[in-house]
């Protein structure tokens, strides 16, 4: 059996889920309090390794913070032309899709950002992240277009922009 790592990261997850407890039960009775104390240190043990070390998480300098949330307003814009997009497709008499997979490689370095860009390709309608090996990754789309413009999507020069202002320290 693998050591838990009872770290700070440990305790503040254990100790949130502990708060959520009292909010959901409304209760702080010491029974109930107990029981929830062990259901959340056990889910937080559990879940141990699924959590994220300060090593693995963004930085978050002003920078940083800022190329964020752009990141994020974009994806919320093309999110909503995607979804015109694929409506576009799909109300035609004549239905104009031809889908296939395209595999790239992206430039994004740190594990989480690969994740953010897997999940960002398929929160996009018409697009679909079918697997993701390293910095090589698998995408479904709904036409040929769609497949050509994920490996020069925008989104991956600015994850890659995030990643520099990190290592340069914003």
């Amino acid at each position: 059996m693998k050591k838990i790592e009872k770290d700070t990261t440990f305790w503040v997850t254990a100790g949130i889920l502990l708060l959520f407890w009292i909010l959901i039960t409304g209760r702080l009775h010491w029974q109930h309090l107990l029981v929830g104390a062990i259901c959340s240190y056990g889910i937080a043990a559990f879940n141990n390794d699924l959590l994220l070390r300060p090593a693995e998480r963004p930085l978050y300098h002003k920078k940083t913070l800022w190329k964020w949330i752009v990141y994020f307003y974009i994806l919320v814009v093309a999110i909503f032309k995607s979804n015109w997009d694929v409506a576009k497709i799909v109300l035609r008499p004549k239905m104009d899709i031809s889908p296939g997979f395209i595999k790239y490689r992206a430039r994004v370095k740190k594990p989480l950002n690969r994740v953010i860009l897997a999940n960002s390709i398929t929160l996009t309608p018409g697009t679909l992240t079918v697997e993701m090996e390293g910095d090589i990754y698998v995408v479904h789309a709904i036409t040929r277009g769609n497949a050509e413009d994920v490996s020069e999507w925008d989104m991956i020069d600015r994850l890659v922009e995030i990643e520099e202002a990190e290592l340069n320290g914003a």
